[in-house]
């Protein structure tokens, strides 16, 4: 499965006795032939790696990789990947993580999750870090209950999107309701065609309202009905904002004082309203002498 036939980089790098030492796993058969596409090959399916290329890359609707050497340095060559080569280096990574699959045999089976997960060692080294540590809190939930007022967590599994050469996608989901069972990436994308989709709807009513005022403009000079030349009179001024013979005006006026200013302004009321209380006269109970009452005092005043 490999082309042990060094690449031929002379007009990249100059001599031969510098060129770094190249070799591309992937068949040849399965490249793609990029001069069809009008890039210049340094190899099948490898070419340099420039802004032109790239544009007509994504033009033709090709991902690509970089190049290393051997060594790990940088060559500046990029290596297209067609869509055959995509779907075969998903299958066999999804061959390396068959043992994290319920169904080895099927391509689109979900991950082990849960105990099961964390029971089998080797989905140590090929499950991410914060899958493993979300599987972790959930299996404590399980094994101590869980706290009261307090939802469960989440458990960890892989991702529902099926791309479109049928192989599902092979990253993780939280496990969270509103994840709607998708990864991040497919979840992304769903909102970001939700957002289109309502954009171009608002494009299309944008366009059509010129249409939509010709068309009112119209009932309201043709119409035999005079109901509907009056209807139409009437969403053409409310359209324009005379509604009823008024004018809404919208414009807000925002007055805004230091905190200390309203605050003394609290102040001097509270002070103003315990004086007036203390200034108001006390109200008294009169109490009328009766006639016996009145010669006794009068003998004793007397005396």
């Amino acid at each position: 499965m490999s082309d042990s036939n060094p690449l031929d980089l002379t007009s990249a790098f100059g001599a031969k006795d510098v060129l770094p030492d190249i070799q591309i796993d992937t068949p040849i058969d399965l490249r793609p032939d990029l001069s069809s596409y009008g890039i210049e090959e340094t190899d099948k399916g490898i070419c340099q790696d420039t802004f032109e290329n790239r544009q007509a890359l994504r033009r033709a609707r090709l991902n690509w990789i970089p190049v290393y050497a051997i060594n790990g340095v940088p060559t500046g060559l990029i290596q297209a990947l067609s869509k055959e080569m995509q779907t075969q280096q998903r299958l066999l990574s999804l061959a390396e993580k068959s043992i994290i699959l319920e169904d080895a045999q099927n391509k689109n089976s979900d991950y082990l999750t849960g105990f099961d997960l964390l029971a089998e060692e080797a989905a140590d080294a090929m499950v991410p870090p914060w899958v493993l540590g979300a599987t972790k809190v959930w299996m404590k939930e399980q094994n101590e209950g869980l706290k009261v007022g307090r939802k469960p967590s989440p458990l960890p599994h892989r991702c529902k999107a099926i791309k479109d050469d049928g192989v599902r996608c092979q990253l993780w989901t939280g496990g969270r309701p509103q994840d709607d069972g998708l990864c991040r990436v497919h979840l992304g994308s769903l909102r970001n065609k939700t957002t289109d989709s309502v954009e171009r709807a608002r494009d299309r009513l944008t366009q059509a309202t010129p249409a939509a005022v010709d068309v009112l403009e119209q009932l309201m000079d043709s119409a035999e009905s005079e109901p509907v030349k009056l209807k139409a009179a009437t969403e053409i001024l409310d359209r324009a904002g005379v509604r009823a013979g008024f004018d809404i005006n919208t414009d807000v006026t925002i007055d805004v004082r230091p905190a200390a200013s309203v605050i003394q302004e609290r102040l001097q009321r509270l002070a103003t309203s315990v004086l007036e209380s203390a200034e108001q006269p006390i109200d008294a109970e009169v109490v009328e002498e009766s006639e016996e009452q009145k010669e006794t005092v009068d003998k004793s005043v007397s005396e």
